[in-house]
């Protein structure tokens, strides 16, 4: 969050200000009421409102303006608003994200770029097959298949997956078999399932056991390279 308070703030001083030392009272006022926000959400709101404000400041400064100086004005006000835009978009919408592990090839193989999309997933929910990004218990990041919704009894025998005694068709393993679990496990009410594509090194709810579903970050939206 505080990262994104000193993007807000750097786009709109150059809104405001530009290559001056002062801009128009307008876009001075929103400046100096900027560090009543709290948080970066709402610095990040009232950044957006204020690169409107320096923009209709601005737009009546270059009526009287050569042109020359009117589009330069014009590109810095587009510029200001677009970084401002692509800030809130990694933080709350989408973000790139770098596969450290084989853990989910060949899906998502490893030293690969893929987009986590986090929030849609919070409107539809989370469903069987998808793949999500979440917080494991030493704290850092994983990226998991969902194999489990609360109540499904998950087992592995055979070499296979089974879901309510059911084994499942999983394509996207090209061949690889599953390890024995220790036992079956019913899931949880508010948990998820969950196991890398590549069974044989991945670490997940074999280990793990279900992980809270409130840990998800994200679902994997696309593999970018």
């Amino acid at each position: 969050m505080a990262v994104v308070r000193r993007v807000s703030r750097g786009v709109l001083v150059a809104a405001v200000r530009g290559r001056r030392e002062r801009g128009g009272p307008w876009g001075e006022a929103v400046l100096a009421e900027f560090e009543q926000t709290k948080g970066g959400w709402e610095a990040a709101r009232w950044a957006a409102g204020g690169l409107r404000t320096a923009w209709r400041e601005r737009r009546e400064l270059s009526r009287r303006l050569p042109r020359t100086v009117s589009v330069q004005r014009r590109i810095l006000t587009a510029a200001s608003t677009g970084l401002v835009a692509a800030v809130l978009i990694n933080q709350f919408a989408l973000s790139m994200r770098y596969m450290p592990s084989e853990a989910m090839a060949p899906t998502v193989p490893v030293t690969s770029r893929f987009v986590i999309d986090k929030v849609s997933y919070r409107f539809t929910g989370i469903d069987r097959g998808d793949i999500v990004e979440f917080t494991i218990p030493d704290g850092g990041r994983s990226l998991k298949r969902v194999i489990g919704l609360p109540g499904d009894t998950i087992s592995c025998r055979d070499g296979r997956v089974w879901r309510d005694g059911v084994p499942l068709d999983e394509p996207y393993l090209k061949g690889a078999r599953t390890a024995d679990c220790d036992a079956p496990v019913t899931v949880p009410n508010g948990h998820l399932y969950v196991l890398g594509d590549h069974r044989e090194i991945s670490r997940d709810s074999r280990q793990w056991g279900p992980i809270p579903a409130g840990s998800v970050d994200g679902r994997r939206l696309l593999n970018v390279w």
